[in-house]
């Protein structure tokens, strides 16, 4: 038997910041990995959809541009072949520059699928490990909904769509999250009619007037379509493809498409892992544990999108080096803060939010005041031709602290990095006024936030 003082299952964000901290707390590590080396965001998430983004907004870079003085000649054409080709080829490179990082530390790496026994041990296929500790960092997977018919006609999830060859003529994207907007951009930008079905509306979960906002400047967009609230009443099968019977407020419709892509989350990959055999409890889909990331059994910790909760790569690395570390027994241990959660979709406009958002404030009874800027009446932003978005800003009434924030419009995936700066710092609306913006750029709008936010405390102080 193979004895470890920690053993971290999964190779993905993070099980392998689990393993590199419980390696430099001196703890004698193993990382056991089913499938290939890199996890999501790399192999099939963050990072190629973005390399498939970037060429489906250069696709759209014309559209506009008459209102600028600029003309294009001729129409801009998709090689969607070499446009995968090029998403592939990033993608193994940042796969090696990983590989290439795992390598680089002091722990060993073994291959296979990992369940744990009654007495605490580990089953790798056959081979038996042990350790003092654990950590779980398995990672997710696409969440599919029983949808009536859904046997009956393809149905391709994000994992599906990474390996296209050829592009589809029509697609109904079940889902408006993060995953089904960016991939239903993807595809209208480059040609293909989408339409998006989900059944609440768009952002409810943080911001519905970013929501209303975002779907204004999305429906500019000639082959994208919404049924948004709207359910999937019917999936029939036609020829290769496939017809939706779609029902909104407005009434029904029928949709012809190559494809369904599920796009309804992520779940966590707990299946065949043994979890009840070692007192792990799991709620709800959820891994129960405490802010060390600790489970219902002391010896076992877990982090990232086997949580089932933030499903975030910057978090899965916190929650990992949390975990591993105090897997470790280092001292002093440590804790997850997730007063800086942030979240981001990668649409164009793009929507990003950090920290507490109105409905929270509301929910725990803060007294908050709300400043808010539209980029579409702020200088750069006018001489770029922005038409859609805002930045707005939550803050303590008393102390002016700033709580949350949320951004739609051009950049928000950067300038929400603001925001929680100066949140990190515990930042007030009055100290953004304190400094320096150089003018004419889109982060000096957190001045006119700054100034509304001051401005409704000292009336509200006033009353």
């Amino acid at each position: 038997m193979d004895r470890y003082d920690v053993i971290v299952l999964g190779g993905g964000s993070a099980g392998t910041a689990a393993a590199a901290a419980a390696r430099r707390a001196g703890a004698h590590t193993a990382m056991v990995n089913r499938d290939e080396l890199g996890g999501l965001c790399i192999l099939r998430g963050c990072m190629p959809t973005k390399a498939m983004l970037a060429s489906s907004h250069a696709a759209r870079l014309g559209d506009g541009i008459e209102s600028l003085g600029a003309h294009l000649e001729g129409r801009v054409t998709v090689d969607f072949p070499k446009l995968m080709r090029r998403k592939q080829q990033l993608v193994e490179r940042f796969k090696r520059a990983k590989i290439e990082s795992i390598e680089s530390n002091d722990y060993d790496v073994i291959f296979g699928h990992g369940r744990f026994l009654t007495d605490g041990t580990l089953d790798v296929d056959g081979r038996i490990l042990a350790a003092e500790r654990y950590v779980l960092a398995t990672g997710s997977e696409p969440t599919v909904v029983p949808l009536p018919g859904i046997d009956e006609v393809p149905v391709w999830t994000s994992d599906d769509v990474m390996e296209l060859t050829r592009q589809p003529e029509s697609l109904v994207v079940f889902g408006a999250g993060a995953i089904g907007l960016e991939l239903a951009q993807f595809f209208a930008e480059i040609g293909t009619r989408v339409l998006v079905v989900n059944r609440s509306p768009l952002l409810r979960r943080y911001d519905l007037e970013a929501g209303r906002e975002l779907r204004a400047a999305l429906g500019k967009l000639d082959e994208l379509h919404f049924a948004i609230p709207g359910t999937i009443e019917r999936l029939r099968r036609e020829g290769d493809g496939l017809i939706a019977q779609v029902s909104t407020d407005d009434g029904s419709m029928e949709w012809t498409a190559d494809a369904l892509v599920m796009a309804a989350g992520r779940r966590p990959m707990i299946d065949g892992l043994g979890l009840d055999e070692v007192g792990v409890v799991v709620k709800d889909g959820r891994i129960r544990h405490d802010a060390t990331m600790q489970t219902d059994n002391p010896r076992i910790y877990v982090a990232g999108d086997v949580t089932g909760e933030l499903q975030i790569l910057h978090l899965a690395n916190d929650e990992g080096a949390t975990a591993g570390h105090n897997a470790a027994g280092a001292e002093p241990s440590q804790a997850m803060d997730y007063r800086l959660a942030m979240s981001v979709i990668f649409s164009d406009p793009p929507f990003a939010q950090v920290g507490r958002m109105e409905a929270d404030l509301e929910r725990d009874g803060v007294a908050f005041v709300t400043g808010k800027a539209r980029f579409p009446e702020t200088g750069r932003a006018i001489t770029m031709g922005v038409e859609h978005g805002f930045f707005k800003i939550f803050a303590d009434n008393d102390s002016g602290e700033i709580l949350g924030g949320s951004i739609l419009g051009p950049r928000a995936d950067d300038l929400i990095h603001l925001v929680s700066l100066l949140m990190h710092h515990r930042g007030t609306a009055a100290s953004i006024l304190t400094m320096p913006w150089y003018h004419p750029t889109l982060s000096e709008v957190i001045l006119n936030v700054a100034r509304q936010i001051e401005a409704l405390r000292n009336k509200k102080g006033e009353s």
